[in-house]
């Protein structure tokens, strides 16, 4: 039986499809790249946006089609938009025949199974903000994945807690994917050095609020010191991190750890107090800026990346202009920049009138984009000059659309910076030391 999975949405998902794909593989089903030539179509899917829910219906509504002409496939919807709609989705797409909840994807093989036996439609959802024996189940298989399968030559994500508890009012995450609990650091440790011992030498350690991890004593910082330890691993990286309640032992850590890297994943979502407390965020935007400066004063070259939000409801001009005020104060990296759109079931959605003008919204999407690209290209350009460290990704995206451009490669240093150089396509997986030469916001351009 040949399967294909579209992964849609965050590193979760992605992780969750390298997890599957490792799964329906032992059960012996045929991973296959072509969609046309498979006979399970899996979509793995994301409900942060309005834009990524619609781009799963425009796909599940061309492959029922196709079903409905005569197409034998098994089409299954998976992950945060199938816990959130269920048996809807059954409803509005005919042909669907597996619905199943991020926290039910260990049953995938048996749920296929159902279906070819001729039992109809399966559906498998996670209950309520209980954890449920099938999270237990998933997080079990993270052992037995194939590095292989991973997204990334030498590279690997590593969950090490699910969930959410902040219910900030625009967010549906705590709601798809359940209560914050985290995974044993014994557990996190073998997984590690078994992905090592098959070649992976960089991690990066996933969470909704990944430094709200706590195993009994164990903190995040305590979990970074352990890893440290594991020999072959050479790059530990952490995302997505939450202002609120954030332990400085972790910059201590980032500091003084030799395989932690210096890059902070840390959304703001707006730099005015006023959104914040309408988004439900727990901290003040003051608050936020002793947290980058004591990041900056800990941990020298650290890389701070961000996410904002415009057009929230009832965001003013002063708003937005305390949001680009945010991102030049704080230098970022690079920043994630997203219109609003409500998510139905949220507070927000339930109690909060999406006033602002589309128009205003692209507006000020494009307009904080711009201060981003300006703060970025001065961070990229003051590398211009220096050697760098970079894990080698692959071919560069580059050197299929314009000529000369064939030998062209692409990886990131520690602090994720993007470098593209020339040089041989057996280097991917590799560490290579590249002199920077060139910059734009986005990209750095050196030689080895």
């Amino acid at each position: 039986m040949k399967v294909h999975i579209e992964t849609m949405g965050c590193q979760m998902n992605v992780l969750d499809s390298e997890i599957l794909r490792s799964l329906l593989a032992s059960a012996g089903m045929e991973l296959v790249d072509d969609a046309l030539s498979a006979d399970v179509l899996l979509y793995n899917t994301c409900s942060v946006r309005d834009q990524a829910e619609n781009k799963v219906h425009s796909h599940l509504g061309r492959a029922c089609g196709k079903k409905a002409n005569g197409r034998e496939i098994v089409i299954g919807v998976l992950g945060c938009m199938a816990q959130r709609f269920g048996t809807e989705l059954i409803k509005r797409h005919r042909g669907v025949d597996i619905v199943a909840g991020p926290g039910q994807l260990g049953r995938l093989v048996e749920l296929i199974q159902l279906v070819t036996d001729g039992q109809g439609p399966q559906v498998a959802l996670d209950s309520s903000r209980n954890k449920t024996h099938a999270d237990d189940v998933v997080e079990f298989l993270d052992h037995y994945r194939d590095p292989n399968r991973c997204h990334l030559p030498g590279q690997a994500y590593v969950r090490i807690m699910r969930g959410c508890d902040k219910f900030c009012t625009y967010c549906i995450v705590p709601y798809v994917r359940g209560p914050e609990r985290s995974r044993p650091p014994d557990d996190i440790i073998e997984e590690v050095r078994r992905l090592v011992d098959a070649g992976v030498t960089q991690v990066t350690l996933l969470g909704q609020t990944v430094n709200s991890y706590h195993s009994g004593s164990t903190g995040l910082a305590d979990l970074l010191s352990r890893l440290d330890t594991v020999a072959g691993l050479k790059r530990v990286r952490f995302v997505t991190s939450y202002p609120g309640d954030f332990d400085r032992a972790i910059f201590q850590a980032m500091r003084d750890l030799p395989k932690a890297c210096e890059y902070l994943h840390i959304p703001a979502q707006s730099g005015s107090d006023n959104m914040l407390r309408a988004m439900g965020r727990r901290y003040s935007r003051g608050e936020y800026d002793d947290l980058i400066a004591a990041a900056r004063q800990t941990v020298p070259g650290i890389a701070i990346v961000g996410d904002f939000i415009v057009g929230f409801p009832g965001e003013t001009q002063a708003d937005f202009d305390a949001s680009a005020d945010l991102i030049r104060q704080s230098g970022y990296r690079n920043s994630y920049i997203f219109k609003y759109s409500p998510r139905p079931g949220t507070t927000g959605a339930k109690r909060l009138a999406d006033d602002i003008p589309e128009d205003v919204k692209r507006s000020r999407n494009r307009e904080l984009l711009a201060v981003q690209q300006e703060v970025s290209l001065a961070d990229n350009r003051a590398l211009t000059g220096q050697t760098v460290e970079i894990l080698v990704e692959g071919p560069s995206p580059r050197a299929n659309r314009q000529p000369n451009s064939q030998n062209q490669l692409v990886g990131r240093t520690r602090t994720d910076h993007i470098v593209v150089f020339d040089g041989a396509k057996n280097l991917a997986g590799q560490y290579a030391n590249v002199k920077i030469t060139n910059a734009t916001a986005l990209t750095l351009f050196g030689q080895l």
